[in-house]
């Protein structure tokens, strides 16, 4: 049987602890579907910028969650909302990390956005245990990829079936009553491999915002024939938490920045159901044909006390939180909720191919493919007559569909050994419809349309070899608008343009030796279009409107000095670092800084480990100022919505031992060690504060049986 099928990139980014185990490099591969690949030429081949945080770095690390990994890229933002990471909000060079609606985020190259098109949040975050890696693009490499290009490409890998038996089980508890049970077998059964996992987590929370998440996955792979290759994906996932959508005023975070949550009885609840299919066909030693049919369905339930800063004269309330004699300095609960009871359905099949081939002296590889999606919505809001009600009497009833059809094709050609040119193009088209059967509690019929479609061209150009190399870049990104912006309430068409800019990138990847690597990028991007709010009838609405500018310089290095010293044990310096200046361009904000863009984030981590199975890291992650709103202000208004966000920084510590002849490994995790709290971010409703000390220690035990033929 021929070797199956590697994919081509430049970034394997994140690795979990719950996985490693099961991703060793003596395991057959299993098809995919990749965003960069993990060829070692890989970073000279693909057209774009990219970072690297390896495997080795992701082992030791022992992340907490998704976040933590993905701030170590540079030019990219991630926060974590809750304690128990179920949501993500993920921004590149510049752009608003909010629910990660400007970055396309793809699991096993699948999306995992509730509707990729007409509603581009990430409700549900990707959860770090069943993750082996993250690959991150930001050049034109994207073009392979839609709808949501204009900030990048975030893929997530899950592991992979093992060629052998493999088990595992990792128990980690820690402060605010965390806990964390996870159990992963794997094996091969003839030339069928499989792997299952499940692992259930809860906690307190860091604002008394309990939380409790389940997740079961499972990937089987076998052998259709001597030239191809089928895997199975199926996965469910439940979470809830105590999820409030008011934070702290300005006079409660002076006084007391740990008080809990203000909501307390506010509860959203997520459940998910995903298939996918990936066949992939060789034809000879130059054609490989791969298809992927995915389908996943997202329920969402989220309660919310209702509110007001401004109390109705003769109105009574459940009850007051804060100082009613400040301005804005109190938020008035009312004894009633608000509930958001909405469903989203995915389905898409995405053909590919790739071909090799010469012109002349020119070596070519071109891949072609396509995508064809459908998805929809159901939007239910009720009215409840307690904080704590989860029926209510229906006031909003609509929903929405969407068929999309995307085409793509990139020829990576190579006129000399050192020189490499990438051209691409991608067409999107997406129809999209939105019919409302009840408004402000009383029955309508309404319904509109809109479509939509975008080119997006890019080149990108390498020169170089593997170990020094100079690359550059023009893309265009393109985002259609959200359904409920592109439609109104009354089914007419906004005209809303989709989103687009052109993004340019010049950088310089180094690799000299095996102790030392180093990478450099300076770019630019420029909307044509960006979509701003607008306050229709009392909805909030997207409308055309305002340019913006965003460059930058992006650098990261490794250093390994106990490989250049040979001091018998590693010792491993990783840093990075990014500059980004993300201005709005004309208007009354011309040259403000866009919201949530910090100018300036780092990382660094410097790693020990020796052979014995000691091993010990230090990280420290930094995010400079930013601002809550379009005009930079600086001072509070006191309602904890608009004002200055300072600079702050996260000082993470790790200690790990492995007894190898057992296969038990003991960990010592302290995140965020100087327990000094500061300002995450001031929405959607006033101050939500990071910064809490936790400790947690960790238990896990692998083992790995021998492989079928020794």
């Amino acid at each position: 049987m021929i070797a199956r099928a590697r994919a081509r990139g430049l970034l394997v980014a994140t690795a979990t602890v719950a996985s490693v185990a099961s991703a060793r490099a003596e395991d057959a591969p299993v098809v995919e579907v990749r965003v960069i690949g993990d060829r070692a030429e890989a970073l000279q081949r693909i057209p774009g910028s990219g970072a690297i945080v390896s495997e080795k770095e992701i082992e030791r690390t022992q992340p907490y969650d998704a976040a933590e990994m993905l701030r170590r890229v540079p030019g990219v933002v991630a926060r974590q909302e809750e304690g128990g990471g179920q949501r993500l909000d993920i921004g590149i060079r510049g752009l608003d990390p909010g629910r990660s609606r400007r970055v396309l985020v793809l699991e096993d190259g699948v999306p995992v956005a509730i509707n990729p098109y007409a509603e581009p949040d990430l409700y549900y975050a990707p959860p770090i245990e069943r993750m082996r890696g993250i690959e991150v693009v930001k050049g034109s490499g994207s073009i392979l990829f839609g709808p949501q290009t204009i900030g990048g490409v975030v893929n997530f890998l899950t592991l992979r079936p093992p060629d052998r038996q493999r088990a595992a089980i990792d128990v980690l508890g820690g402060d605010y009553a965390y806990a964390r049970v996870l159990g992963m077998y794997g094996d091969r059964v003839g030339p069928v491999r499989w792997v299952v996992q499940a692992f259930h987590k809860k906690g307190d929370g860091f604002r008394d915002e309990a939380f409790t998440a389940t997740d079961v996955f499972g990937k089987v792979a076998w052998d259709t024939s001597d030239t191809g290759q089928l895997t199975l994906k199926l996965g469910v996932h439940d979470d809830g938490s105590r999820s409030g959508d008011v934070g702290l005023t300005q006079a409660m975070f002076e006084t007391t920045p740990r008080r809990a949550t203000i909501k307390g009885d506010d509860r959203l609840t997520l459940r998910r159901y995903e298939v996918s299919l990936l066949h992939e066909e060789r034809v000879g030693n130059d054609t490989k044909i791969k298809t992927m049919v995915y389908a996943y369905t997202t329920s969402r339930l989220w309660r919310r006390q209702d509110y007001t800063r401004t109390p109705i004269s003769g109105q009574r309330y459940d009850r007051v939180v804060g100082d009613i004699d400040l301005p804005n300095g109190a938020i008035f609960l009312a004894r009633t909720n608000t509930i958001l009871d909405r469903t989203y359905e995915v389905a898409g099949v995405e053909p590919r191919v790739e071909h090799r081939f010469s012109t002349l002296s020119v070596r070519h590889t071109v891949e072609a493919g396509g995508r064809i999606l459908g998805e929809s919505a159901v939007y239910q809001q009720r009215q409840g007559e307690t904080p704590t009600s989860d029926a209510g009497a229906l006031q909003l009833a609509e929903s929405h569909r969407t068929y999309a059809f995307a085409a793509f094709v990139q020829d990576r050609m190579a006129f000399l050994p050192t020189l490499l040119a990438t051209p691409g193009l991608r067409l999107e088209h997406a129809a999209m419809r939105r019919e409302v059967g009840r408004q402000g509690g009383v029955d309508v019929v309404s319904s509109g349309g809109s479509r939509t479609t975008g080119v997006i061209p890019g080149v990108g150009l390498t020169v170089g070899t593997r170990r020094l190399h100079g690359f550059g870049g023009l893309h265009v990104g393109f985002a259609p608008p959200r359904v409920t912006s592109a439609v109104n309430p009354k089914g007419f068409d906004q005209a809303l343009s989709p989103e687009k800019n052109i993004q340019y990138e010049i950088g310089a990847r180094a690799a000299p030796e095996k102790w030392l690597k180093a990478e450099t990028t300076l770019y630019l991007t420029n909307f044509q279009n960006q979509l701003i709010a607008s306050t229709d009838a009392g909805q909030t609405l997207l409308v055309n409107g305002g340019r913006t500018r965003h460059y930058g310089v992006e650098a990261q290095s490794t250093f390994e000095p106990g490989k250049l010293l040979r001091l018998g044990f590693a010792l491993d310096l990783v840093a990075r670092y990014n500059f980004s200046r993300a201005v709005f361009v004309g208007g009354d904000t011309d040259g403000m800084l866009l919201p949530y863009a910090p100018l300036h984030t780092a990382t660094t981590a410097l790693d020990f480990e020796h052979a014995t199975g000691f091993g010990a890291q230090v990280a420290v992650a930094y995010t400079g100022r930013q601002f809550a709103d379009p005009r930079n202000t600086v001072p509070d208004d006191g309602s904890g919505r608009v004002g200055e966000i300072p600079a702050f920084a996260n000082l993470d510590l790790t200690a790990r031992y492995r007894h190898k002849p057992s296969g038990v490994t003991v960990r010592l995790l302290v995140k965020n060690a100087p327990d000094n709290l500061y300002i995450v971010s001031r929405r959607p409703e006033g101050i939500f504060t990071g910064g809490f000390r936790e400790i947690m220690v960790g238990l896990r035990w692998d083992w790995t049986g021998k492989a079928k033929d020794e």
